[in-house]
Order: C-alpha cells, then structure tokens, then sequence
C-alpha cells in the first residue's frame, strides 16, 4: 500500500464515532508488512478530539495528492481509493522497465 506513497496523513478524533474507518485504516497502515514495502514513507497520525472531521490525505511519489473524507467511507473504501493511484503508477513502471 505504501510503496508509492512520500506521505501519508490520517486524522481523527480517537473518541468520534464518525471516525471507526480512519481508525480502522490506520491499524491496515502501521503494519509491519507496509512499512517494509516503503520504510521511507512518512506516515503522520494526527488523533485530536479537535479534528472536526476525519480525513486521509495520500501524497505519492509522482507529486500527486488525494484528501479522502473518510466519514461516510469504510476502512476497504480508504484503501481501495489510496491504492487506485498506486496500481497505476505500478503498471507505468512494468511497462517502462519492459520497453
């Protein structure tokens, strides 16, 4: 999930309901099994009762970026969005590398 990614921000308030799949894409983020694929991928978690609403912002390594409001989102719905990009950019690669 990380190998395309420079950045990624998850922000929630630990407490709202509104927040479960942020939470629950968070603990799908930390894994040992993410980090290994991008160890320098920088991933910011911001838990604070002042975040208004939950959100996920991707940063990847083509400069693009995707900001997901993760209220009305399952955790699979934030990973299938963030991992859109990265699919792409994997198919540019393997084709790159072919030709």
């Amino acid at each position: 999930m990380l190998k395309y990614l420079d950045k990624i921000v998850v922000n929630f308030a630990p407490l709202s309901p509104k927040s479960r799949s942020a939470r629950a894409f968070m603990q799908q983020l930390i894994t040992d099994g993410n980090r290994v694929s991008n160890p320098k991928c920088n991933v910011v978690i911001n838990m604070s009762d002042a975040v208004p609403k939950p959100f996920v912002e991707a940063f990847y390594t083509n400069k693009a970026t995707l900001k997901l409001d993760t209220e009305t989102l399952t955790a699979a719905e934030i990973a299938k969005d963030v991992n859109r990009l990265s699919k792409r950019l994997q198919l540019e690669e393997d084709i790159a590398q072919s030709g």
